[in-house]
């Protein structure tokens, strides 16, 4: 991973990050439904506005609309909703721990879809240091949740599952231009997902408004949908599934850190053994490979306005 590429995964790790505690505040004026259809439109108008500056317009041959719609059900719509209706029910710890399934899972697969990433002792022992990095961290009152509802906990697998296949998916179908496929997955979910919201809102009326679950509701679709569908598209075919999805065991860090220097919380122990686990998890997997992560798999269909990401 090139000083570049890294830069650029920690600022996707940074967006998707904050994310989890914006979709806390806006649940407190919106459904699930609501949040997830605002964000993806709101993101879905930025990316095409973007694409229309940028390239000129937004064109896919129906393969790539075909991708769009996988990635944008499986990426987006799926796991936002999932997400959004398992964090009314559980503590954010236990949510980070479950989320944590999502780079096993990657790892474990890759191999079998990707000749160029490899599964090794180093890769194995990575991936048992972040989750148990992940896990010192939350701690036992994450633990604790497990006892409660098994409803929102399956969500939370099922929604790191999604991501682990969308992510893979990706890989294996990678686009020649981000902006195009950025743009367009976006918008194939905020048209899915809104058709049913406005079913919804037709019965149940609109919610109620609150400025901070307006602010963080723009967040999630300017920073966390919009700006982060550009970066994870442009980074997947670069740095490889497995590389990417350790930001799962980044966020739960960065949630920490922030605590720490923003509302001035003081950690126990646990967090000061948990963190260096974790970024040692994220340097053994993410080290050299035997094999460059290439873009062989990059399909080169050419276009006039199509150019790398």
């Amino acid at each position: 991973m090139s000083a570049k590429e890294f830069g650029l995964w920690v600022l996707l790790t940074l967006l998707w990050g904050c994310s989890y505690v914006a979709i806390d505040i806006g649940l407190e004026a919106f459904d699930p439904f609501t949040l997830v259809s605002s964000r993806m439109i709101i993101g879905a108008l930025m990316l095409v506005i973007v694409v229309f500056l940028v390239d000129g317009s937004l064109r896919l041959s129906w393969r790539g609309w075909a991708i769009a719609t996988t990635v944008g059900l499986t990426g987006n719509v799926f796991p936002f909703l999932l997400i959004s209706f398992a964090e009314q029910h559980v503590n954010s710890g236990l949510a980070a721990l479950l989320m944590g399934v999502a780079p096993i899972v990657t790892l474990a697969v890759a191999p079998l879809i990707h000749t160029d990433e490899t599964l090794g002792p180093l890769k194995v022992l990575g991936a048992a240091a972040g989750f148990g990095g992940v896990l010192v961290l939350v701690g036992p009152e994450a633990l604790s949740g497990l006892t409660g509802d098994l409803v929102p906990k399956l969500a939370l697998v099922l929604a790191a599952l999604c991501y682990a296949f969308t992510t893979l998916f990706a890989r294996r179908f990678a686009w020649p231009n981000a902006r195009q496929m950025a743009a367009a997955s976006v918008l194939v979910g905020a048209l899915a997902i809104a058709s049913v919201t406005a079913f919804k809102l037709s019965s149940h009326g609109l919610p109620g408004f609150a400025l901070p679950s307006v602010l963080a509701l723009a967040y999630l679709g300017v920073g966390s949908t919009g700006l982060a569908a550009i970066l994870y598209f442009h980074l997947v075919p670069r740095i490889g599934a497995t590389r990417m999805q350790q930001t799962n065991y980044v966020i739960p860090v960065l949630g920490t850190l922030l605590g720490i220097a923003v509302l001035g919380e003081e950690p126990d122990w646990n967090t000061w053994l948990a963190i260096p686990l974790i970024l040692l998890g994220v340097y053994l997997v993410s080290g050299k490979q035997r094999q460059r992560v290439g873009r062989s798999n990059v399909w080169a269909e050419k276009a006039p306005a199509a150019r790398s990401g």
